[in-house]
Order: structure tokens, then sequence, then C-alpha cells
């Protein structure tokens, strides 16, 4: 069984990757695994630094933080556990579906 302990998201920052979804940084944060990313974008507002992942801007970020979580086990798990609940109350079904049917009533209200 193969494992990974950090997952590592870098792009430029160019007009196009600030346009992207962080659907990747999202996938990992909701089963506890650490993101670090560039900060770029929807990153920006989805990652926290050092609250529920790590955003990298430089090449010296980028080592400094990786070298961080490498070496550093429980910071691994509660950056992961942080990125989880950033997940759960942000992005889970729980808390969009709600949103998501009001909007729909509200719609289909307006077409009667």
């Amino acid at each position: 069984m193969l494992k990974f302990y950090i997952v590592v998201m870098p792009m430029p920052d160019t007009e196009w990757t600030r346009g992207k979804c962080a659907f990747k940084a999202i996938l990992y944060m909701s089963i506890e695994i650490p993101v670090v990313a560039s900060g770029v974008g929807v990153n920006k507002d989805i990652i926290k630094d050092g609250v529920n992942g790590f955003l990298a801007f430089t090449s010296a970020d980028w080592e400094e933080k990786l070298s961080r979580l490498i070496e550093d086990a429980a910071l691994r798990r509660s950056l992961g556990a942080a990125g989880r609940k950033t997940v759960e109350k942000e992005f889970s079904l729980k808390t969009n579906a709600p949103i998501f049917c009001t909007v729909l009533k509200e719609r289909l209200g307006r077409m009667s």
C-alpha cells in the first residue's frame, strides 16, 4: 500500500492559474493531508498560511515549508486536521446543500 504525507501544488502566477479553482487542495485537505501550494488565485482564500496548510511564494518558502512538514509529524497532523475542518465548514455537502436548496426554491418561486 502506498502512502503519502504532503501534497505539493506548485503553480506559476499567471492569468490562467489565477482563474483556476483549488480542487486538488480541497480534495487532499478533506482527507487530512497537509497542503503546500503556490500563493496564487483562490489558494490564498482557502489556505490560511500556517493554519490549515502552507502557501509558498518563493523558492525559499517552498524549501522552508516542505522541510518543516518533512521533519515534524505533529505539524503534518495538525495542519491536516485543520484542513479537514476547513473543508467541512466551507465545502461540504452538509454546509452547501441547504444553501443550494434555498437558491433553487427562490428561483422556482420566481418562475411561478
